[in-house]
């Protein structure tokens, strides 16, 4: 016999109820055969719909809620690819909205470093015509002098003349052959006399010229000291203040050589002399605290407080007696000592005579103490290896010579010293890392007096400087105009972060095309893998911190460096009353963090 079963399945998977009838047939030798005929559903016997009907209602209902499970799913997966696809389109749009700010950030920044690169361009223009007018004037003076002489001589060729005329009427024939004779000796000795007198009044002339050049290099040295002192007196960075001391030391080693150039005896100057000396000195043994670790104390501090003071004093008395200083003043003074000059030395030498007075009764030439720690830098290449890497980096700027002249030692790192002249004299002063001979800082001390290049030329020529070092990812958060020279500060950017700590300096001088100064060493110490920083307040919680009467300009999000640490903060470019200031907000706590002028960005 046979034996048949019959089983329903229902398909669920295309959403619709399909039902099949399996029968399955089992043959007289137990094999069973298994056949599937899809069927369209046919009402149940009367006697089993009752229990039928409960199950079909109970299959529909696993299938309803599988679809509807199934369409929230696909519901979900839509949703978060479209919400995917409107945040990289949120973030493009910040992306251009926050390049779109820049620009009009710089173009703003322009037009304020024009109007104060014209004012200073009228300065100068001012003082180039008073000079001119001065050097007119004198021009015009020797003129009227060289016609008097000229009138008188002609009064006196006359007179011999009329002399000579009238001993020929007498017959004093022995007399004017004397007279003659004595003519063409005292003729002869006359040129002698006077190609001297061009020769000596020349040499003159070429001193009075190098010695007026000699004095203002002096002041412009006295306003760099006075920069690095200024600075020196409120920096609590161990590195920073290494960099301001270093440079300070050079400029107190030039300050002294022009000096030396100048005609003062040791008498006059031997004060001023001393108070530059002992600046050195204190440089020197501030630099040999930090590089064995030890921090700057509170009498160091004191000490800076106090040079700087009879230094501004100093750099205050020697521009304004330059500003009126003539050619008359400093012959005078050379000539018999007397004068302005004279006036102004003597006041040098009171301001610099108390300072001295005062570091001899506190007894700071003792403070020189021998370090209580050892060096210990870790050197990767010699000084030699430096003096080849500079040859590379300065390859346009016409070195002839380079020479390592000294070391330059922080907590931070040690470089080398590297100094070098070009064709025309010029310096170029450089430090590169001892430890894999990067370029950390430098200065070329070249004349710039003409603006050649203008600013959009001047940023292409420092980052083609900064391509060549192999900087990467840095774009411009400042640019100031210094009359013919622009300084740029370069930052690290990453997605949209401006990263204040990564930082780096170059000057380009706007009347070669080259780039005069460049600084470092806030990147090479800063620069690393940073853990992903997100602000817990947005832009605009962060924009209605803002005092009321300020008006936002522009924005962005940056890193900055504080005494806390580095912070994830807003930076808001703002105006109010007629002033431009950069204001900094806590991206995370909304907190205030530092507010700058713009005016003391474009000094």
């Amino acid at each position: 016999m046979k034996k048949e079963e019959k089983e329903i399945a229902v398909n669920k998977s295309s959403g619709a109820e399909k039902v099949e009838k399996i029968e399955k047939k089992t043959s007289a030798k137990g094999k069973t055969t298994r056949k599937t005929v899809a069927k369209t559903a046919k009402a149940p016997a009367p006697e089993t719909a009752k229990g039928e009907a409960a199950l079909g209602s109970a299959k529909k209902a696993e299938v309803s809620e599988k679809a509807s499970r199934e369409t929230k799913a696909a519901k979900a997966r839509v949703d978060r690819a479209l919400a995917k696809k409107k945040k990289a389109a949120e973030k493009k749009a910040a992306r251009e909205k926050r390049r779109a700010e820049k620009k009009a950030k710089m173009e703003k920044h322009a037009a304020a470093r024009k109007a104060i690169a014209e004012k200073r361009a009228a300065e100068r223009k001012a003082r180039v015509e008073k000079r001119k007018a001065e050097r007119e004037e004198r021009i015009r003076q020797r003129a009227h002098k060289k016609a008097n002489r000229n009138q008188a001589a002609s009064k006196r060729k006359a007179k011999r003349s009329k002399e000579r005329k009238e001993g020929t009427n007498k017959g004093y024939g022995g007399w004017i052959a004397a007279v003659v004779s004595l003519g063409v000796v005292s003729l002869a000795l006359a040129t002698t006399v006077t190609v001297g007198a061009m020769d000596l009044k020349a040499t003159k002339e070429g001193a009075m010229t190098g010695y007026k050049g000699t004095m203002y290099e002096l002041t412009g040295i006295m306003e760099n000291v006075d920069d690095d002192l200024d600075r020196a007196r409120i920096s609590d960075s161990p590195a920073q203040q290494s960099r301001i001391l270093t440079d300070l030391l050079v400029q107190t080693r030039l300050a002294e050589l022009d000096l030396e150039k100048l005609p003062i005896s040791i008498e006059q100057n031997r004060n001023v002399t001393e108070f530059i000396n002992r600046t050195a000195m204190e440089c020197e043994r501030m630099l040999a605290k930090l590089r064995n670790g030890e921090a700057l104390s509170t009498s160091d501090h004191e000490i800076l407080e106090r040079l700087y003071k009879t230094n501004h004093a100093i750099k205050e008395e020697v521009n304004a007696f330059m500003e009126k200083m003539t050619d008359k003043d400093l012959k005078a003074y050379i000539k018999d000592g007397v004068g302005s000059v004279k006036d102004a030395m003597e006041k040098l030498d009171n301001l610099t005579l108390e300072e001295n007075r005062s570091a001899h009764e506190k007894g700071e030439k003792d403070a020189h103490k021998t370090p209580s720690k050892k060096e210990e830098e870790r050197i990767g290449i010699d000084p030699m290896k430096a003096i080849e890497l500079c040859k590379d980096y300065f390859t346009a700027y016409n070195i002839g010579e380079y020479n390592c002249v000294g070391e330059t030692v922080t907590r931070e790192y040690s470089a080398y010293n590297i100094q070098g002249y070009d064709d025309a004299g010029t310096m170029l002063f450089a430090e590169v890392s001892q430890k894999d001979g990067m370029l950390l800082r430098f200065d070329y001390y070249e004349d710039c007096m003409q603006e050649t290049f203008d600013r959009p030329n001047a940023e292409k020529i420092a980052d083609e400087f900064l391509e060549k070092l192999g900087y990467e990812d840095l774009e411009v958060a400042r640019a100031i105009d210094n009359g013919s020279t622009t300084d740029f500060t370069y930052v690290y950017e990453d997605d949209g972060i401006l990263y204040y700590p990564d930082e780096i300096h170059v000057k380009v001088c706007r009347t070669r095309g080259t780039v005069s100064g460049f600084d470092a060493t806030d990147y090479i110490q800063n620069h690393k893998d940073r853990v992903e920083m997100n602000p817990k307040i947005s832009m605009q919680t962060a924009a209605d911190q803002l005092h009321n009467g300020l008006t936002m300009e522009a924005s962005t999000l940056c890193v900055v460096d504080t005494a806390r640490g580095e912070r994830l903060a807003y930076e808001f470019l703002c105006g109010y009353d007629n002033q431009t200031y950069f204001v900094y907000i806590d991206a995370e706590n909304g907190g205030e963090i530092a507010i700058f002028n713009t005016k003391n960005l474009y000094r």
